[in-house]
């Protein structure tokens, strides 16, 4: 019986007449092998890709006794033997262990994108990121409308919303409820807390949103009136202008009713005149020439004519 005195003159015997000599290489690459069963497994599922090892479960089947094994307590029996050890996480495979801590406590950015800066800790995200942003693929198609969508959350925030009317994010200082987060911060920055971010580049006029800026453009500064009326051929640079022009005009529909007598307006500020002049008596139209006064610009234009011409 052999006895050393130290690790090292053991590790140097073990080494030498006991050390299994790998007398089996393989013929593809460079490996080799102790016993000729080792070769031919390897041989078999790493170049010949037969896969032999069938599961029972599914139909999934491999070249590896060990790579079923692995797939079955995985994929069947939901066992998740790799721990993280930095948190309460668990998985199946060491690979996925591998992926969580580089991408979720080393935040290890290693798959980079082709087309621009960005990088992903995982080679899916990238594949997303390159479809829906520079491919512009819209591979998730609506299936109650034509609508597509690059990303699948999107598509399903766009059927939430759209289609069923879930409306999931409540505004907390009122009852107003929305499809999406960004209509509820919107509305809790323009209703509640009145900010107004969107600047006019021509005047001092600023807006809770982009679309009344928008409109405010368009109809202040653009004149552009592209809001037609169906009953004659005029013209308006407002949706509301057209509704309230449709409602007194066509319609006559005269909801603004006079408290201190039987008339009726169509124009809110056709009903503040007819108070003032009538009920209320103000005279705010002076006469420039004389000390007279009038309820309405029409008397004060005739009186000119009149008496000053």
């Amino acid at each position: 019986i052999s006895s050393f005195t130290s690790s090292e003159d053991l590790k140097t015997h073990i080494e030498g007449p006991h050390k299994k000599k790998k007398k089996f290489p393989c013929s593809y690459c460079s490996s080799s092998f102790t016993q000729s069963g080792s070769l031919k497994i390897h041989i078999d599922g790493v170049h010949k890709k037969i896969k032999k090892f069938h599961c029972s479960y599914c139909s999934r089947s491999f070249s590896l006794s060990g790579s079923l094994k692995l797939h079955i307590e995985g994929v069947h029996k939901k066992i998740k033997k790799f721990q993280c050890s930095d948190c309460p996480s668990s998985f199946t495979f060491s690979g996925n262990l591998k992926k969580h801590i580089e991408g979720v406590h080393e935040k290890i950015k290693k798959y980079k994108c082709n087309y621009c800066s960005s990088s992903f800790t995982r080679s899916g995200n990238l594949k997303t990121h390159i479809e829906s942003v520079h491919e512009k693929i819209k591979k998730y198609q609506c299936t109650h409308c034509s609508r597509s969508f690059t990303r699948s959350g999107h598509l399903k925030t766009h059927i939430e919303g759209v289609h069923e009317k879930i409306k999931k994010y409540s505004c907390s200082k009122c009852s107003s409820s929305f499809t999406q987060s960004g209509g509820l911060k919107t509305h809790i920055e323009s209703v509640h807390e009145k900010i107004k971010k969107f600047q006019c580049s021509h005047c001092s006029s600023s807006f809770t949103n982009s679309g009344n800026l928008k409109t405010h453009i368009e109809g202040v500064h653009e004149k552009i009136k592209k809001y037609q009326c169906s009953y004659c051929s005029s013209y308006f640079t407002q949706s509301g202008g057209l509704k309230t022009h449709i409602k007194s005009v066509h319609e006559k529909i005269k909801k603004f009713k006079c408290s201190d007598c039987s008339s009726s307006f169509s124009q809110k500020a056709h009903l503040k005149i007819h108070i003032e002049t009538v009920h209320e008596k103000i005279k705010k139209f002076q006469c420039g020439s004389c000390f007279s006064t009038f309820a309405q610009l029409g008397g004060l234009q005739l009186h000119h004519k009149t008496h000053h011409k």
